[in-house]
């Protein structure tokens, strides 16, 4: 079921999504309205869990993160057990910034950010490898980053 939010609301989260930092003060100056309705508008976007965190960027490069890599990963042998042995471990493993199941010749799309190949190839031959779960995978190394995420395009909503 797709949430009821207004023209206000629509603002509201495209404010947050560009600064997640800015103020209620700032936000409510931004959609034409007082602090007290704004704050109450965003507490029930958290509330209905539209607004599911409130995070900064990091700029990795310069924490000396400069190497992502892109897996296809083919779970073997295909168990649940399996799928969700894995799923439990990319939880933990910090290296791993996204996940998620893919259609396709590969179960999964994992994003893998670190300090360079070396720790890269650490992660796969201690983190991944003895999970002994994955059957095949593919790597993809990014070359260069073109667009970050901006957060959700929110054009569609009817406000």
């Amino acid at each position: 079921m797709t949430a009821q939010l207004d023209a206000i609301d629509v603002r509201i989260l495209e404010a947050l999504q560009e600064d997640a930092g800015r103020s209620v003060a700032d936000v409510a100056d931004l959609v034409g309205l007082t602090p007290s309705p704004c704050w109450r508008r965003i507490r029930r976007l958290e509330t209905e869990g539209i607004i599911k965190r409130r995070s900064i960027q990091i700029d990795r490069r310069a924490i000396g993160l400069m190497f992502t890599a892109y897996l296809e990963l083919k779970i073997s042998p295909a168990r649940k057990a399996n799928y969700e042995k894995f799923e439990a471990a990319i939880q933990s493993f910090e290296e791993v910034t996204e996940a998620c199941t893919m259609t396709g010749p590969y179960d999964y799309l994992v994003k893998v950010v670190t300090r360079d190949i070396d720790a890269y190839n650490d992660f796969v031959t201690h983190k991944l490898i003895p999970l002994d779960v994955v059957g095949d995978f593919r790597t993809s190394v990014q070359i260069r980053n073109i667009k970050d995420g901006r957060g959700l395009p929110l054009g569609h909503i009817d406000g």
